[in-house]
């Protein structure tokens, strides 16, 4: 039987980038974003048709275990299959489903610089362009208030917040990765030690860091934005959220 997994995350906070280094690996496939409201993105493979997402979400258990188990997949040479499970998702995947599913393991992707987290959502608005894989310019800044900037960061560092609780309080396995840590030495052999697997070596995938990566950058009012965050104690986030 495959190892089952879930990547757990709030959006923008480096679950594609996840997915894209998971699926690296000749042993793991990682099918993506299975429930967004919209459609169903099955590996970059959209579907939208509205018969099949009605019959999704009137029964999301018996999908995602189908799916989970291979269904429509070549499953010869894989151990592992996973996917994507945000936030913003069918909620009875948190109340119900994923309680009564202790075998998925559960790899919990965070991103504690929010400011970049809020800035790089509301770049993706401008561009449409949700991942970013080499030749692309730095997309657009941003004008945001920075009174509302700082309470769209509080929102998502408090979601994290209970999103780890949660996880935390189930019997699933499950393992913590930082945004930074996905572009670090060792990653690689985390996530496979975490699924069981064996190690073959760095993992590579095919996207990368989207945005300017000083955040302050970012902006087009860096004085406002830089006032009311150093005053909130954040200024930390202002700077290069990589090395």
């Amino acid at each position: 039987m495959h190892r089952r997994f879930l990547i757990i995350a709030q959006a923008r906070s480096g679950s594609t980038y996840l997915q894209s280094l998971l699926n690296a690996h000749p042993s793991i496939r990682c099918r993506g974003e299975l429930f967004d409201l919209g459609q169903i993105d099955d590996d970059g493979d959209k579907i939208r048709d509205p018969a099949r997402l009605a019959a999704r979400d009137a029964d999301p258990a018996g999908f995602l275990h189908r799916k989970l188990a291979g269904e429509g997949l070549e499953t010869e040479g894989l151990l592992s299959i996973g996917a994507k499970l945000l936030f913003h998702h069918n909620p009875r995947l948190f109340s119900e489903i994923l309680p009564s599913a202790p075998d998925i393991s559960l790899i919990h992707v965070s991103r504690s610089n929010k400011l970049a987290q809020f800035a790089s959502a509301r770049q993706v608005e401008k561009t449409g362009r949700w991942v970013a894989s080499g030749g692309d310019g730095p997309p657009p800044r941003i004008a945001p208030a920075p009174k509302w900037a700082l309470a769209e960061c509080n929102r998502l560092a408090n979601e994290d917040l209970f999103l780890g609780h949660w996880i935390a309080a189930l019997p699933n396995p499950s393992l913590r990765v930082a945004y930074a840590d996905l572009f670090a030495p060792g990653i690689a052999d985390r996530l496979t030690g975490f699924l069981g697997l064996p190690s073959v070596g760095p993992l590579a995938g095919a996207l990368r860091k989207q945005g300017q990566n000083r955040i302050l950058d970012r902006f087009e009012n860096p004085g406002p934005v830089r006032a009311t965050f150093e005053a909130a104690g954040l200024g930390a986030w202002l700077g290069p959220e990589l090395p």
